[in-house]
């Protein structure tokens, strides 16, 4: 019985810090989703907030141009035990404009690293907003 567990713990571990590592990622390409989605459906400015570990996201609305918000923000520390990294100088404050398009446009590709023990996934975006699925190049 110890022999068996001596083998399978260590898989088990690896497979749940994976799977964390994979919602995580799911969950911030949402994120970018839902706000290019809500500032074209609103015709108006949305904002994706990565502060921190929170990832949240907010719309202006109304005559007023009031924020509301669209996704309160989600912790990732607490709620996958992740942590959410900007890297090289990422924006933590996304900015989609009515037509969908990140203002001001970058020229580089903005990436987030997530990190659960030691695994580590890399979410990148190109400078018009869009999640690229397939590693960060063009």
């Amino acid at each position: 019985m110890g022999v068996l567990a001596m083998f399978t713990v260590p898989r088990l571990t690896e497979l749940k810090a994976r799977t964390t590592l994979r919602a995580s990622h799911d969950l911030v390409e949402a994120s970018f989703a839902t706000a290019r989605a809500s500032a074209m459906q609103k015709g108006k400015q949305a904002t994706l907030s990565l502060s921190g570990n929170a990832v949240g996201v907010t719309v202006l609305s109304g005559l007023t141009n009031a924020a509301t918000t669209v996704m309160r923000p989600a912790l990732m520390s607490a709620t996958f035990g992740t942590s959410l990294v900007a890297l090289d100088g990422a924006p933590t404050a996304v900015v989609f404009d009515a037509r969908g398009l990140v203002t001001p446009v970058r020229a580089t590709i903005a990436k987030y690293q997530l990190t659960v023990g030691s695994y580590a996934d890399t979410v990148c975006v190109s400078g018009a907003g869009v999640v690229l699925r397939r590693g960060c190049r063009l």
